[in-house]
């Protein structure tokens, strides 16, 4: 009977043993396939966000781009977008970059383009699109843009093509930016200054919807300064500009609405003292500007100056020396402000502008009663003149302190009522100046208002796009607040975490029993 109890006993324990084994492999198993799982979710996660992230910034990256920087360079102004929204419901102005849009931009030329583009066709609502398109790849889009040939595109690679009802503007990236031009002159390498991409294409956009109101014909040839930067203030008041060379039959064109001279270094030709004499008598408008400068500190204009004398204005051929302290410049006497005159102070917001390397504007001692002549910016009463000696440092000539003309303004008395005025400083026309200042700088102010008062009908453009500063990615106080901030904050490193913890608890309570 014992040794059959015992038997029993001994089979109970062996299957016990085998019992344990068994589940000890089935929970070795069941670690195996949790590890598996969890390793393979993960992989699948990372899959499904990286997925994500592709689609959402295909479908909508563009869309959930925010500028939250001071300048605010990746967005358009209210002024653009309010030029937008008083366009009419199926306006079409399409712009199209004739090259490949380059995946990354960032340290190129089209940094501060390609994102404020985007801007514009997010904010249009239809009315703006923007292509881009390899003319070596598709070849067929010189003709369907330009099919009289009139742009000569096949030579734009690179450039971007406005078109509007069958009428084209196109834009070099370059101008997009003002340039340092000392540095370009010294190294022939390009430096931006200032972002000016949404005063290029709003105005180009503007002036082909509503068409240029004025023509200005720069005349060139006489060694005069750069005027991009003019043409391109000019162009934003609805005025178009051109090139009018010097020639021995030069003849001022029908459709002139005004004539700039901007900061020759040559004399006029006696063709030219006739021809322009001629023009502003029967109501046209000019603009001459010139300097005192190492280029043309032998020139004494004879020409010109029989030119200004019909019209009571003499430039003289020496420099203004400003010895009041309180005017000049970092200490400069050639480097300083002017006042403005009474009858033009509504031309600016301040009462007193920026001049250079000026020549002394004095009235001609036999006046011309056709003409009525005024002063428009003055020195200050400790003004006297001096000259350039053989280093090309001032020299007094003249020691009778008082107030010198900076700019005047003529007009003819007769009903056509043509009328000039005369810069002898080129801080108000220059590339040099604008290319240090920008079109934002005060003296901008005051030269466009000087062509309004010229050309009324160009104030129907409003051209209040200021250029915007390269300052880095610092955070504008107004946009990137400490809400807003704090928001991001708790979004991140808060609400996410506590999400994602919560579910991977959920998910392991869930499994840890099967």
């Amino acid at each position: 009977m014992s040794e059959n109890v015992k038997k029993p006993a001994k089979n109970v324990s062996k299957n016990n043993a085998v019992n344990n084994q068994g589940n000890k492999q089935h929970r070795n198993e069941r670690a195996h396939q949790l590890k598996v799982y969890a390793v393979g979710s993960v992989l699948i996660l990372l899959a499904i966000i990286l997925l994500a992230n592709i689609l959402l910034d295909k479908l909508l990256g563009r869309t959930l781009t925010f500028d939250y920087s001071v300048e605010r360079s990746n967005v358009i102004s209210n002024t653009s977008a309010q030029f937008l929204d008083s366009l009419p419901d199926g306006t079409n102005i399409r712009i199209v970059g004739l090259f490949e849009r380059p995946e990354s931009f960032y340290e190129s030329k089209y940094q501060y383009i390609i994102p404020i583009l985007d801007d514009y066709v997010k904010k249009s609502k239809g009315k703006v699109t923007v292509e881009y398109i390899d003319m070596q790849k598709n070849p067929n889009i010189i003709q369907q843009l330009d099919p009289t040939g009139s742009y000569d595109l096949a030579k734009l690679s690179g450039w971007y093509v406005i078109s509007y009802n069958g009428k084209l503007d196109v834009i070099d990236p370059v101008t997009c930016y003002t340039i340092d031009t000392d540095y370009l002159d010294e190294t022939d390498r390009f430096v931006a200054t200032g972002i000016n991409t949404e005063y290029k294409f709003t105005n180009s956009m503007m002036s082909l919807v509503r068409g240029f109101t004025n023509k200005a014909y720069f005349v060139t040839g006489l060694k005069e300064n750069g005027s991009t930067e003019i043409k391109n203030l000019m162009n934003g008041m609805g005025i178009d500009t051109q090139d009018l060379d010097v020639t021995v039959g030069f003849k001022i064109p029908e459709d002139c609405n005004l004539l700039i001279l901007n900061g020759i270094n040559n004399d006029i030709t006696e063709t030219m003292y006739v021809e322009i004499k001629t023009y502003v008598e029967r109501g046209g408008k000019a603009i001459i500007s010139v300097d005192y400068s190492p280029e043309n500190v032998n020139e004494a204009y004879p020409n010109l100056n029989h030119l200004l004398n019909e019209m009571n204005i003499n430039v003289e051929h020496c420099m203004v020396t400003e010895n009041d302290p309180a005017y000049q410049l970092n200490s400069q006497i050639n480097d300083s402000q002017a006042d403005i005159a009474e009858k033009f102070t509504d031309f600016a917001t301040v009462k007193r502008l920026h001049i250079t390397l000026a020549r002394p504007l004095s009235f001609t001692a036999a006046a011309n009663s056709n003409y009525t002549t005024e002063a428009v910016l003055t020195s200050s009463k400790s003004a006297t003149k001096s000259v350039a000696d053989e280093n090309e440092r001032a020299k007094q000539i003249s020691s009778d302190p008082g107030v010198v003309n900076i700019a005047m303004h003529s007009y003819h008395n007769n009903d056509m009522h043509g009328e000039i005025y005369v810069f002898s400083t080129v801080n108000f026309t220059s590339d040099d100046y604008f290319s240090h200042f920008t079109l934002n700088d005060k003296n901008a102010d005051f030269i466009k208002s000087c062509i309004r008062s010229m050309l009324p009908t160009s104030a129907q453009y409003n051209i209040d796009i200021p250029v915007k500063r390269l300052d880095g990615n610092r955070l504008s106080t107004d946009k990137a607040t400490t809400t807003v901030a704090t928001s991001v904050m708790i979004v991140f490193m808060i609400v996410l975490p506590v999400v994602l913890s919560s579910m991977a608890v959920i998910v392991y309570n869930k499994r840890k029993n099967l």
